[in-house]
């Protein structure tokens, strides 16, 4: 059996600028993923219930490296990043 060659894996997150990222992180937020909407709105109603603030903010898609092609530029701009810090409580 002829052996093939495997290449490295190539992530599209590496080097991805999330907007606003570092003025989030220094009021207190932490990034937990990147996602599409869809799916980052289902993740903020459990981070909610579980007490937290959430925000989310959008991907840079200037940014996005040598790897993503046209169509992983349109498919990546509907993602976007989720935030949360500990939520106010009361009294």
């Amino acid at each position: 059996m002829k052996e093939t060659e495997v290449s490295e894996p190539v992530y599209c997150s590496e080097g991805i600028r999330v907007l606003r990222a570092h003025d989030l992180k220094a009021k207190g937020w932490e990034q937990r993923t990147v996602g599409d909407r869809t799916r980052i709105e289902e993740l903020r109603g459990l981070y909610s219930a579980l007490g937290f603030e959430t925000a989310t903010t959008e991907l840079d898609p200037s940014t996005f490296g040598e790897a993503c092609t046209t169509c992983a530029v349109s498919a990546c701009s509907g993602y976007v990043a989720l935030f949360t810090r500990a939520g106010k409580r009361d009294g």
